[in-house]
């Protein structure tokens, strides 16, 4: 990309009643690239200020325990608990400007420490780590200390503003990163090890260290992100704890998420020699080339990094088309005098774009308007937990040109520009109008859950003007609210250095069909998104990205009532009102994925006595009483006939009990009809 001040000549070109100002405020603006680094903390010459009080941490922030050996349980993984870590705010309450360290929010750490853990069960390690109160405080004040000076430094010098000796004390046990917070420091930073000064993997290799079980973090938000991670504990010189695998690799064996496999492979192993050890591979079973990294140790466990591949320093991991399988041997490993040989699968896979397993639910699609139905669902490899709800739903009919403003929506939106728009628009007099003033998303949610059907479609016109190409106009999807998004329409804008191309003049119809979100729940959102690079900070006329005329086609409104714990053995319902459906969903450690397809149930009126406790044996126990029949009566005897078994089920009215007949044996006394009736909440 040309320098800042190509594209300002450029932008200059227009027309003033594009851009009004080529003065100051028009040229593209450059984010800085993150960093990590400038290298990995080493071991600590004593265990001083190491020791942890610990925090007690939730259930549902460590303690994992994963089977990557499983493609299901590494997929229901990533959906699930690493997904609820993802775009989580830092919330943080500092000033840079005045030296106040501040605080990030409750909910910040917790997402850094699921992420942390994340890792570590993935790589097979104790995956139990706690924050502690005391490192975090440090390591926030390591992290202010860095924002403040816009720079990252184990030993920073007395005369950096904002110098502390806490601050330095952190500094020197803690992964630093600045361009970066939260818990996507964890993995994007430190996890991936990437440039120049990270060869050694370092800040990786303290994440899978397996002796540690205290670490704190450290966040400042904002424009000039930075993380501080503590991860050094007085364990660091304890026994090894067991681990998975023997050896700890990144990525590890078993099957890999591509989001989080990064360049630089890894193979740790303790008090290792890999001065002469050598690494081969192939990909599906054909050879591939492999380039190693000298090893360095002093930083966590002895550890071999090599590149696969084509694949070099800062390279992303390419989406995989299929499941693909690499083989892993690492030869003269020498470990105590003796040599050793390695070798490990891995397999890489796309868990964004796959689908975890859905929970289906089973039992009676009709059910009287007295009658209390039993359903079940089916199981989901890996899930530890469920949930189910009930939803009411009518007909939409949805459109929206901004005319009446954003009230339809929930905007995560910067300061300093409306998203509603007077001055440009396909119809009406207003549109939506997204900028990017600051380096930051802007988010437009459709503020109501909706139900797509076969032939759900998404209408609306879009404009994308003056934009770099790492501004991206994006329409994105959600089956788990909000935790995990699909992208369904994606446009890129097109203006790069001494083009001549100033983006779209006209709007232009989109339509989108989710037909593929048939039967389910979802959220739609509209985000306008900037990925690192130059980009155009101007927030007037033709600048931006613009959506108008928005309609919703084959849809229905939702109202969904609360997410009920459900059992193995089932849950039962008592309907609401009227028709209504159900859904359920699998989860791993208190997070859930996707909601299943709706099971419809439709209801009719109130039934008593004995109709109603057959409506219930039909039901529950379908292998013995299908299909489903009508009541007749033949002498004493009011029944059912159930002509896939041949069975019969009914009531003697001169004794009133439930009896059962299967084919041409006598009928069986099942006991007394009110019995029955209680037993099925059925009422007299």
């Amino acid at each position: 990309m040309v320098p800042a001040r190509g594209f300002r000549a450029l932008t200059c070109l227009l027309p003033a009643m594009l851009i009004a100002a080529c003065g100051g405020g028009d040229a593209p603006v450059a984010a800085r690239a993150p960093m990590t680094g400038p290298e990995a903390p080493s071991f600590p010459p004593s265990l001083d200020g190491l020791a942890a009080g610990k925090r007690p941490w939730s259930a549902a922030d460590g303690g994992y325990i994963v089977d990557t050996g499983s493609r299901a349980e590494v997929l229901l993984f990533y959906k699930t608990v690493y997904a609820s870590s993802s775009q989580v705010p830092v919330g943080w309450s500092g000033d840079t400007s005045a030296c106040n360290a501040g605080d990030s929010s409750a909910e910040n750490k917790a997402a850094v420490l699921r992420r942390i853990n994340w890792f570590r069960a993935m790589a097979g390690v104790p995956a139990a780590v706690q924050l502690d109160t005391t490192f975090n405080q440090k390591a926030q004040q390591a992290a202010m200390l860095m924002a403040a000076n816009g720079a990252l430094s184990h030993t920073p010098p007395v005369g950096w503003t904002c110098f502390n000796a806490t601050a330095s004390e952190a500094a020197a046990k803690s992964n630093l990163t600045i361009g970066r917070s939260g818990a996507e420091s964890v993995g994007e930073s430190y996890m991936r090890d990437s440039g120049a000064n990270n060869t050694i993997v370092g800040h990786r290799r303290w994440i899978l260290y397996p002796q540690t079980q205290a670490m704190g973090t450290g966040d400042v938000g904002g424009d000039n992100p930075v993380n501080a991670l503590w991860v050094q504990d007085a364990n660091i010189h304890s026994a090894r704890p067991a681990v998975r695998d023997d050896f700890v690799a990144w990525p590890p064996k078993g099957y890999a998420p591509h989001a989080v496999v990064y360049a630089r492979w890894s193979f740790s192993y303790p008090g290792a020699d890999f001065s002469a050890a050598t690494v081969s591979m192939t990909e599906n079973g054909a050879s591939i080339a492999t380039r190693k990294e000298v090893p360095v140790n002093g930083f966590g466990e002895n550890t071999l990094v090599w590149y696969p591949g084509a694949y070099a320093d800062g390279m992303s991991w390419a989406r995989p088309a299929a499941d693909t399988a690499y083989q892993v041997t690492i030869s003269n490993v020498v470990v105590s005098g003796v040599p050793r040989s390695f070798t490990y699968t891995t397999t890489v896979f796309d868990a964004d774009t796959a689908s975890v397993e859905p929970v289906t639910i089973s039992g009676s699609a009709a059910l009287a308007s007295n009658q209390v139905g039993t359903y079940g669902f089916s199981a989901v490899t890996g899930a530890s937990t469920y949930q189910w709800r009930s939803l009411t739903m009518s007909p939409l009919e949805f459109s929206d040109g901004a005319e009446m403003g954003a009230g339809h929506f929930t905007a995560s939106t910067s300061a300093g520009y409306s998203l509603v728009a007077t001055d440009v628009s396909a119809n009406g007099s207003a549109s939506f109008h997204f900028a990017h003033p600051e380096a930051a998303d802007q988010v437009m949610l459709l503020a109501q859950p909706v139900v797509a059907s076969a032939d759900a479609t998404l209408h609306f016109a879009s404009r994308l003007g003056l934009s770099s190409p790492v501004q991206r106009a994006l329409v994105e999807v959600s089956t788990d609210e909000g935790a995990n998004w699909t992208t369904v329409f994606e446009q890129a804008g097109q203006q790069s250095g001494m083009t001549s191309d100033f983006g779209e003049m006209e709007f232009t119809s989109r339509s989108v069909s989710l037909a593929a979100y048939a039967n389910r729940t979802v959220l739609l959102r509209w985000r306008y998104a900037l990925q690192s690079g130059s980009w155009y900070p101007q927030t007037s006329a033709a600048v931006g990205w613009y959506v108008d005329d928005i309609q919703l086609t084959g849809f229905s409104s939702v109202t969904a009532g609360v997410a009920t714990r459900a059992d193995a053995a089932g849950f039962q319902v008592a309907p609401p009102g009227g028709n209504f459906a159900l859904q359920a969903r699998a989860g791993m450690y208190g997070y859930f994925a996707d909601w299943g397809p709706l099971k419809t149930v439709t209801l009719s009126s109130a039934v008593t006595g004995a109709d109603c406790l057959f409506n219930y044996a039909q039901a529950n126990y379908a292998g013995l009483f299908a299909p489903a029949s009508t009541s007749q009566t033949a002498g004493i005897y009011y029944f059912r006939h159930y002509a896939a078994t041949n069975t019969y089920l009914g009531v003697n009215a001169s004794d009133n009990n439930v009896y059962y007949k299967i084919g041409n044996a006598n009928p069986v006394n099942a006991g007394s009809l009110s019995a029955w009736l209680a037993a099925a909440s059925c009422p007299a």
